[in-house]
């Protein structure tokens, strides 16, 4: 099993839960140097690149038996996480909270990812003719606009934001509320991206698209 502290840079936005996978990243293998501040400690460390894991932000429920903490609330963007290497010394032992452990101090050993927002792109290619020579051919990649497609909302939203399904189904806006949390019965709430939010009699949840 993989162990790990996530490091986050400063200019994340950071909230509600998020799930790690282990992913498969095809980005050319290359090491950095950078500057990592966290916790009142300044280090000099080394990022190798591909991605080790993918976060995705995440709505959870329905948790057995009841934790001990309150509930996480806020809209965390995704993140794709990778290792990192830091010296001593390391942030101080702090006072921290949440849903599952609820209150206790936390000591922090050591570095080993660090965690980047990402955004979903699209690739357009254009080529351009020169005159007396070849052809240029020029490829970009743009921040895909918040769309429904192929039955789920894909795109990316500004401001922490979470591309989501409206319930009438076919159409998607940028939401920043988890559903759990959204006032009842709008219920304009973001779920993951193959369900939408909907109010039931209990307030509002999630269903999977049909």
């Amino acid at each position: 099993m993989l162990g790990f502290m996530m490091t986050v840079p400063v200019h994340a936005q950071v909230g509600g839960p998020v799930a790690c996978y282990v992913v498969k990243d095809h980005a050319r293998h290359q090491a950095f140097r950078l500057t990592v501040t966290s916790g009142g400690i300044t280090q000099s460390c080394r990022l190798k690149v591909p991605a080790r894991l993918g976060c995705l932000g995440t709505q959870i429920s329905g948790i057995t038996p009841a934790p001990p903490g309150g509930p996480s609330t806020g809209a965390t963007g995704d993140t794709l996480c990778y290792q990192l290497r830091c010296p001593r010394p390391f942030p101080p032992a702090m006072q921290r909270t949440d849903e599952f452990g609820g209150q206790r101090v936390v000591n922090f050993r050591r570095n080993q990812l660090l965690c980047m927002p990402t955004s979903d792109v699209s690739t357009t290619t254009t080529t351009t003719p020169q005159t007396g020579g070849p052809s240029t051919t020029t490829t970009t990649q743009a921040q895909r606009a918040c769309e429904f497609s192929d039955g789920r909302c894909v795109g990316t939203c500004g401001n922490g934001g979470h591309c989501s399904v409206v319930a009438s189904g076919g159409a998607c806006e940028c939401r920043t509320t988890p559903c759990g949390n959204a006032d009842a019965p709008a219920c304009r709430g973001f779920c993951a991206r193959d369900e939408f939010c909907i109010f039931d009699l209990t307030g509002c949840r999630c269903v999977s698209i049909p």
